[in-house]
């Protein structure tokens, strides 16, 4: 080869083509599996692991937040139907305890409201005794 000056066009050339032939070679090595036997990875196989743990660990927390928070709104539904039940309950104790509704109720009984107000009655606890 004779020692010549390369010009602008061969110098971008050359190097892309190399970069080309680095990408493919490295695609081909991950694709067949061939990386993960040079000493470099093994090497840094602790770390990989722990890299893979970490990954597990995080997949792992986000189903436990899903769940939680479905049992959440689970819980928050219930919560809302209770509640609801409740105060229908509730406000349905007080139509019954209301005076008319009581009176109505006892009147089937055969019982009659008094009218007059209770009369207290004194007796004398010595006279009893005799």
């Amino acid at each position: 080869m004779k020692n010549r000056l390369a010009t602008p066009n061969e110098e971008q050339q050359a190097p892309a083509k190399k970069s080309r032939g680095r990408f493919s070679r490295l695609v081909t090595n991950v694709l067949s599996g061939e990386f993960l036997t040079k000493e470099s990875v093994t090497a840094h196989l602790p770390f990989v692991l722990y890299v893979c743990a970490f990954f597990l660990l995080s997949i792992y927390i986000g189903y436990v937040f899903e769940n939680t928070e479905r049992e959440k709104i689970r819980v928050e539904r219930q919560l809302q139907e209770l509640s609801a039940e409740y105060k229908t309950l509730k406000s349905e104790l007080e139509a019954k305890k209301q005076q008319s509704s009581v009176a109505q109720a006892i009147s089937s009984l055969g019982l009659v409201e008094p009218t007059a107000p209770p009369v207290i009655i004194e007796f004398d606890a010595k006279s009893i005794e005799e």
